[in-house]
C-alpha cells in the first residue's frame, strides 16, 4: 500500500491577521484527535486488505474525513466537497468517487477492523487517564440545527 499522506489534517496556525480565514475550523479538531490518538493509522489498517490499490489517499484519512464531514452536519458523499475547498486546512481531500470507494469497500471483514481499531483507539484514550476535571463546552446550536433538519426530512418523508 502506497500513499502520499497519513494525516486528516494539517498543522493549523492561528493568526489575528484576518488573512486565509477558514470555516470548518473547529472540524480539523476532531481530525486532529484522530490522527493523535491512532484511530486514523487504525482505520488505515482495517483497510489495508480491503482489495483497492491506494495510491494518492490513506484509506484511514478518507474515512477519518467521512466521519468529521458527518459529525458537520453531512448526509451525502458530496458534502466531503467543503472540506476539499479548504485545502489549507485538511489538505489533500479525497474526491466523492474515492471516498465512495471507500464506502464500497467496507465489508463485514472491513467493518470488524474498524470496531477493533475504535475500541482499541478508545482504550489509548483511557487509559490517559487525565488529572482533574475535564471540561468540554460544545455550542448547542449546531447540534440543534441538525436536529431539526433531520426532523423537516422526516416529516417530507412521511407526512
Amino acid at each position: 500500500m502506497k500513499v502520499h499522506r497519513s494525516r486528516s489534517v494539517r498543522q493549523a496556525e492561528v493568526t489575528t491577521d484576518g488573512r486565509n480565514l477558514v470555516s470548518h475550523a473547529g472540524t480539523a479538531m476532531l481530525s486532529e484527535l484522530a490522527d493523535r490518538t491512532g484511530l486514523t493509522h487504525g482505520l488505515s489498517g482495517a483497510m489495508a486488505d480491503c482489495g483497492i490499490s491506494w495510491h494518492i489517499h490513506d484509506p484511514g484519512v478518507v474515512l477519518t474525513h467521512l466521519a468529521v464531514a458527518i459529525a458537520d452536519g453531512a448526509d451525502c458523499l458530496k458534502d466531503i466537497d467543503a472540506f476539499r475547498k479548504q485545502s489549507e486546512l485538511f489538505g489533500e481531500v479525497a474526491s466523492v468517487t474515492t471516498a465512495w470507494r471507500a464506502v464500497k469497500a467496507t465489508t463485514a471483514p472491513e467493518l470488524r477492523a474498524i470496531r477493533k481499531a475504535v475500541a482499541k483507539t478508545r482504550e489509548i484514550v483511557w487509559a490517559a487517564k487525565p488529572q482533574g476535571d475535564i471540561t468540554i463546552d460544545f455550542d448547542a446550536r449546531p447540534w440543534a440545527a441538525a436536529l431539526r433538519r433531520a426532523f423537516l426530512r422526516l416529516r417530507t418523508a412521511f407526512p
